[in-house]
């Protein structure tokens, strides 16, 4: 998608556009615009996130992503962002008290703009964790990581606040595995590192782990029964895999699904079905998408250590 194709279906002239922006350690993508209205005179700019995998929300093409824009800028109008804010202070203060930490941050966020990670936001050496914690609440953060400070005098990280929320606290595309499901999964799957093919001394180091991966969800992809799952529902969704492996998957599937070039295991450029490269034929993200992952060694470790196993015999 290119940005004069977003230009021609745009409609409105007080909005300006200039470049998409990918933030590729969140796996963010942005259009930054300009918003100008005349009667208030003022002049903003935004960074819109329109592929935001915390909530799913993963627009294609140029039709939409018009839309997404314009709504944005109907947000930010004055009187419509002034209402927004006081109903969402009145929000935290009532029903995400008890986010303390939290709470701080959003707090100053609800100034609608951007603000500095240095000097402006409440020092807290989990800061990651807690604009997470937001976003996962349903509400749009736009991030930039070159953005200048008058008070640092440098180049820093900023965040601003959007106040147009997609949901409500769903955590779009991303399913809570509850203590005693997770025991049931490490039970039902033999407490095996899939990873190492052995069973570690403390099944307490495993972590059920999503053969799909998450980077590729949208908003219909999550289940809600998660309790009602067969023995042979959990053998085909989860397998499992320590903490340093499953992070090196995530890193792993944020690669491919950028890059559109599947990863390896051990160095063995090896797939059970398809190539190294990602189908042509199918969609990057949504249930479909899983398809594209059928083949690739970090999707299965057992069928491709299987499969590799059983084409050495031969």
């Amino acid at each position: 998608m290119h940005v004069k194709e977003v230009i021609e279906k745009l409609k409105n002239k007080n909005i300006i556009i200039h470049d998409i922006r990918s933030h590729s350690k969140a796996s963010e993508e942005y259009i930054e615009v300009t918003f100008q209205y005349p009667k208030d005179r003022e002049k903003l700019s935004i960074s819109i996130p329109f592929h935001y995998r915390r909530l799913g929300l993963f627009i294609e093409n140029p039709e939409d992503l018009a839309k997404l824009i314009n709504s944005v800028y109907e947000a930010f109008r004055k009187d419509s962002r002034n209402k927004w804010v006081k109903a969402n202070k009145e929000l935290w203060n009532k029903k995400h008290s008890g986010k303390e930490v939290t709470k701080e941050f959003f707090d100053k966020l609800l100034n609608l703009k951007w603000n500095c990670r240095n000097c402006d936001l409440p020092s807290n050496p989990n800061f990651a964790r807690r604009i997470q914690d937001i976003k996962e609440m349903g509400y749009l953060l736009a991030t930039n990581t070159n953005l200048d400070c008058k008070n640092c005098k440098r180049k820093t990280t900023k965040i601003l606040l959007i106040p147009f929320q997609i949901s409500g606290q769903t955590g779009h595309g991303y399913e809570v595995l509850t203590p005693v499901l997770k025991d049931r999964i490490i039970k039902v799957l033999g407490g095996i590192n899939v990873y190492e093919n052995k069973k570690p001394p403390s099944v307490k180091s495993l972590l059920p782990d999503h053969k799909f991966p998450e980077i590729r969800w949208d908003e219909k992809t999550k289940e809600e029964n998660l309790g009602t799952m067969t023995e042979k529902e959990i053998k085909e969704k989860f397998q499992l895999l320590d903490n340093h492996r499953n992070q090196q998957k995530r890193e792993i599937c944020r690669d491919c699904s950028q890059n559109e070039i599947r990863g390896t295991l051990f160095g063995i450029n090896y797939f059970y079905q398809g190539t190294e490269k990602w189908p042509d034929n199918i969609p990057k993200h949504g249930k479909s998408a899983e398809k594209g992952c059928i083949g690739c060694p970090w999707y299965d470790m057992q069928k491709w250590r299987d499969s590799l196993n059983a084409r050495l015999e031969n």
